[in-house]
This record gives structure tokens, sequence and C-alpha cells, in this order.
């Protein structure tokens, strides 16, 4: 028999009954044989079910998290450390600065020239790798580390689907804020289609820089992200494809402070004007939580400010729960804040091939006042009932 689960272990209601049932299946797996046919059938759909991704499944502790987050870096990172670290002290006593300076010289000349051939970031589709997005176990563990959430879709994809010709709903979501990080970003991407059965899959528009990066690149491409670049997102657009991008960007990453909420926003026009072009929906959503994450500083926020808007490099100052080397970021594991997505209704632009920037800045009004009333109408819900949105 299995212990009942702890009201507390389970996310959403009845969850802990669902793991449960998978644990007892997986332990009966070999008695299927001498069960009869109706009973055999029930335990096949049974396992079934237990295979299904469970996104919002959440973790007793967070202590187990930070257990397995641990054993990830043991198990994946530690050996491919010491193999090189072991292989560049050969290199260098043995061998001789010098070609050890020539054998990175062409591993990162071969790395270019690869990425340089493949440019999978510019088709306007991608590499995405649904199965990795949906299942991976550690995405799947900080999904549920953060109790990720999406609110609304049923009403909003009702929405899209009803102005669709094709039956089949397209969309630019525009999520705020984006934080210090963005930790929800790859969370999501496996959770879309099922939240949005019945609108086109979403390609997320990510910063030029990530698909140069060995590891960062592939992990980019696995969960639907594409370059941002505007060619690319007008071809991502006319495949059929939604785009889901983060407006703020870097801005909003340096201005993040923990405890307030804000977004940048009143110079951010591209993304409307796409959506124009189109004639595709804008679908507002707001993620709260994301502002608590991590604890910010405003040390040197003006130098730093100036680094964004001059060559385009971020550098937030911030730190999370367990310090170093205990999640996929540089300062550390976060907090466990849960993550509240809530999608607002559809805003229907009207298609225009060369938008004026008059006709670009009225949708943008309208946008702006869908998503403060978007967190005005669910801040009390999610306990944030003493804030307000500001709009930078």
């Amino acid at each position: 028999a299995q212990p009942k689960p702890r009201d507390s272990d389970r996310h959403p209601k009845g969850q802990g009954a669902q793991v449960a049932s998978c644990v007892f299946h997986h332990i009966s797996w070999s008695s299927e044989a001498t069960a009869g046919k109706a009973e055999a059938a029930v335990a096949s759909q049974s396992r079934q079910d237990c295979k299904k991704p469970n996104p919002e499944q959440t973790m007793s502790t967070s202590s187990s998290v930070v257990a397995k987050v641990s054993g990830h870096y043991m198990t994946v990172v530690l050996g491919p450390a010491f193999c090189a670290i072991a292989g560049l002290g050969y290199s260098f006593f043995s061998l001789s600065p010098l070609r050890t300076a020539l054998a990175f010289s062409f591993a990162a000349s071969t790395y270019t020239l690869y990425i340089t051939l493949d440019g999978a970031e510019y088709t306007g589709e991608g590499r995405p790798d649904p199965v990795f997005s949906r299942d991976d176990w550690l995405i799947r563990t900080i999904r549920s580390y953060l109790r990720m959430t999406l609110h609304r879709t049923k009403e909003v994809e009702k929405q899209l689907v009803s102005q669709s010709a094709t039956g089949i709903g397209q969309a630019v979501y525009a999520l705020f804020p984006h934080g210090v990080n963005g930790d929800f970003r790859p969370l999501i991407d496996g959770m879309m289609p099922e939240a949005f059965p019945s609108v086109a899959p979403p390609r997320t528009l990510a910063a030029n820089v990530l698909f140069r990066i060995p590891g960062i690149r592939e992990f980019a491409l696995k969960t639907g992200c594409v370059d941002a670049g505007r060619k690319t997102a007008q071809k991502v657009l006319s495949k059929g494809l939604s785009i889901l991008v983060l407006p703020g960007g870097l801005d909003e990453q340096v201005m993040t402070v923990h405890g307030r909420e804000r977004v940048f926003l009143k110079k951010r026009f591209g993304f409307v004007s796409l959506a124009m072009q189109h004639g595709v929906p804008l679908v507002p959503a707001y993620v709260f939580g994301c502002s608590d994450l991590y604890f910010t500083s405003s040390f040197l926020q003006g130098l730093r400010l100036w680094l964004v808007r001059t060559i385009r490099v971020a550098l937030p100052i911030y730190w999370g729960r367990c310090g170093f080397a205990y999640y996929p970021q540089p300062m550390g594991f976060p907090l466990p804040v849960a993550q509240n997505v809530v999608f607002g209704d559809p805003i229907f632009v009207p298609k225009k091939e060369n938008p004026s920037k008059e006709e670009v800045a009225v949708e943008h009004e309208k946008f702006i006042a869908a998503l403060v009333a978007l967190f005005d109408a669910h801040k009390e819900q999610f306990g944030v009932g003493d804030r307000t949105l500001e709009v930078l």
C-alpha cells in the first residue's frame, strides 16, 4: 500500500495520487500477464498516463531539488571538466603553451565554421525538440520547483481560433517581465503545445549571442529559440508559426529589482509593428513571481545600463538561494517562488504591410493598457496586491 500524499505535496489538486499511481503500476508491471483483458486495458492506460509530462508537479522539499541538480553537475559536468583539466595539464607540461593555444584555436575555428554552415537559428523554424522541452528531467525538476503554471490558456485559445480562417490560431505572445535571467523561458516551451493545442506552436526570439556559445546554442535550439533579428521573425510568421518574445530584453534584466514589478516597454515598438505587418494578434502575458526569484543590487547600475545600450551586454548583479554552481545560471539557485504566467485577451491588430509610426503607436498604447489591466486584475490572486506595475 502506498502512503497517502500530503496536501502540501500536491500541485495541482490530485497530483500526489497520480504519482502514487505511477509508482504502483511500475511495481506491479510483471503481474499484468495474469490480469483479465479489462484489467490489462486499464493498467495499460494508467501506464500511459504515468508517462505523460507533468510540468506542475512540485517536489516535497526544495532540498531534494538541490540534491538532484547537484547530482546532475557531478555526473554530467564533473567528468568532462576533469578530462579538460587533465588535457590542459598534459598539453601545457608535456607539449608547449604554443601548441596548447593552437589546439584551442583550431577547436574554436572548427565550431565557428560549424555554426556558420548550420544556420538553423535563421531559418524561421529553428531545430526544436518537443520531447526534450517537455520531458528533460532537469527542465521538469526546475519546473516543479518553481511551480510553473499557465493561466487563462483556454479562454485565450478560443478567441484566437475564432478569428482564424484555417481553424489554427496564430499569435505573438509578449511576456513580461524578463527578470534577471528569464528562468521561465525554457520551462514554458514544453508546456505551450498542451496549453494551446489549436494554436500554431511558437518560436522564441533569442539574442544572437546565445547561438555562439557551445552548449547554450544547442539548448536554445532544442527549446524552440530562433535568432531575434527582424528577418528571422518575419520568416517565423510567414511559415504560419507563432512567436514568443520577451520585449524587455537586456534593459529589463539590468533594471529588475527584487520586490518590485517593473517592465521596460515604453520604447519597445518592434514587436507591435511585426504583428501588424502580418495581421497576427498580440497576446500580453505577465509572469507573477519572476521579479522575486533573485535578490538584486543597483551597484553601478548606470554603468551597466550604458553597457547594455552601447555594446548590448547585460551584467545584472544578483544572487539566489544556494550560491554558485547549483543551477545553470552564474549566481546560484533561484528562490522557491511560484511562477504564474497569466495570458491576457488577444489584441487583434489591423494588418498593415508598412504601418506608420503613428499607427504602431496607437496599437502600442493599447498593449500597455492591456498589460497593466491584466496585472491589476490578478495581482491580489498571486500575492502582490500592494504593488504597482511600473512601465518604464
